[in-house]
């Protein structure tokens, strides 16, 4: 499978579709800025090389969910994002609330990524989202 396999989507998505993908890299964005704030903490929990490998396959994992999803019209993917990875998302921003605590700065950023994360995930839910992804009622056309 070629890249630009995922780079194109095979027919034109709803906006909804759209926007989740723009909340999705903002929230890897911000990932990133987390990540490096508390990279401290996690090598302390795993090493330095471990940090490094559970931080790189926690981007690409979340970068390969989401061009299956929307590229691919995964409805298997979609919830696998709306419910075993928003919980895993949260139960590890949960493990590290106390550190995140400490620096007040981190934990701001860490709401509004979940903020975004739910919000991105309402999206793949959405009425057009839906059809789109043939779970939905077909909406009237006008």
């Amino acid at each position: 499978m070629l890249l630009a396999d995922f780079l194109e989507f095979d027919e034109l998505p709803p906006p909804e579709i759209i926007w989740f993908e723009r909340l999705w890299l903002s929230t890897l964005v911000l990932s990133v800025i987390i990540t490096i704030m508390m990279f401290d903490w996690s090598m302390s929990r795993v090493g330095p090389w471990g940090a490094a490998f559970l931080t790189a396959a926690r981007f690409g994992g979340s970068f390969l969910i989401m061009f299956m999803c929307t590229r691919r019209r995964s409805n298997l993917v979609r919830w696998m994002i709306a419910i075993p990875f928003n919980i895993t998302i949260l139960a590890y921003d949960l493990v590290r609330l106390p550190q995140m605590l400490e620096r007040s700065p981190v934990l701001w950023f860490v709401v509004l990524r979940l903020v975004l994360t739910f919000a991105a995930t309402y999206l793949l839910f959405a009425p057009r989202s839906r059809v789109w992804f043939g779970t939905g009622l077909q909406l009237e056309e006008q």
